[in-house]
């Protein structure tokens, strides 16, 4: 073997050997350091696993409280057409002509059915956030 390849053999051997020692210093700060990166590890982990659930929780009880006030105007309209409907019938059951009301009979039939309607959509609002809070809680145990 020439001299030169000697001391390029030699100097493999020597890197090799700080390639080693690099590696075992790596290993042993990877085990010292291990609480470093946890905070990281929970951030990644539990922190987004977290605020998913309370995104999906929040939009949730969003839709449902959209849905409950879909459900609160249908019930305004189903109680004005019931009120409307109710008086015809009470006409009908006295035996009174629908077409020979009095302009008086038929502002007080308009009031009675605006106050039916305006009754059924005060209560809407608390019903909406009645229901939003409702889901929004679902499944806690708090």
């Amino acid at each position: 073997m020439s001299t030169a390849e000697k001391q390029s053999e030699s100097e493999i051997i020597k890197l090799q050997a700080r390639i080693d020692e690099l590696e075992a210093e790596l290993k042993s700060k990877g085990a010292k350091e291990p609480n470093r990166h946890a905070e990281i590890e929970k951030l990644r982990t539990d922190t987004l696993d977290k605020t998913a659930r309370e995104a999906n929780r929040l939009l949730h009880a969003l839709c449902m409280a959209f849905a409950e006030q879909l459900r609160s105007a249908a019930d305004v309209v189903k109680a004005v057409s019931d009120e409307a409907f109710k008086r015809r019938e009470d006409y009908i059951a006295n035996d009174e002509e629908i077409f020979d009301l009095r302009i008086g009979d038929i502002e007080n039939d308009l009031a009675g059915v605006l106050n039916k309607g305006l009754e059924k959509t005060l209560s809407a609002p608390r019903r909406v956030v009645d229901k939003f809070y409702e889901v929004y809680h679902e499944g806690t145990t708090k």
